[in-house]
């Protein structure tokens, strides 16, 4: 069970993960040992998956980035996972949604060139029997870009 600390812990670690557990413990009101032993639950018992570093996009060659939605030929389950299954496996695909409406899956990929995401599409949009339309909308600027829960998500769920 999450108490508040533990949330807390949970927000300030979304926020930045290499903070020391001196610093989350300052952060949240808790001794330096007490906090390590609840950052070491977190982690056993899988609120936490995994650590990643975000790149800052500015210091490299900006991709094309595209949404893209994707309706599938029949709406079966087998059709869904097979697809999803083989989408993930894409280097440039960086998000696969199943959505509801019009189509059954948003996309996010990552190209290095209007002609490469041309390529991209064309083989696997336009060569997978599963796939019955696509459409593709290019990123032209992002204004925010976050992946984190914000505190009222963080609720168990109940058994």
């Amino acid at each position: 069970m999450l108490d508040p600390r533990d949330k807390r812990l949970l927000l300030a670690l979304q926020r930045d993960a290499r903070r020391t557990n001196a610093d989350l413990a300052e952060e949240v009101g808790l001794s330096l040992s007490a906090c390590a032993k609840r950052v070491a639950r977190l982690w056993a018992e899988g609120y936490l998956a995994r650590a990643v570093a975000l790149i800052d996009r500015r210091r490299f060659r900006k991709p094309v980035s595209a949404a893209v939605l994707v309706t599938l030929t029949a709406p079966k389950a087998s059709v869904s996972q097979d697809f999803a299954r083989r989408i993930t496996a894409c280097e440039q695909v960086t998000q696969v949604h199943a959505v509801t409406g019009e189509f059954d899956f948003l996309l996010i990929v990552q190209e290095r060139s209007i002609d490469a995401y041309h390529d991209f599409a064309q083989e696997v949009f336009g060569e997978w029997p599963s796939v019955a339309s696509y459409r593709t909308n290019f990123l032209l600027r992002s204004f925010k870009n976050e992946n984190t829960l914000p505190a009222f998500c963080l609720t168990e769920v109940e058994d």
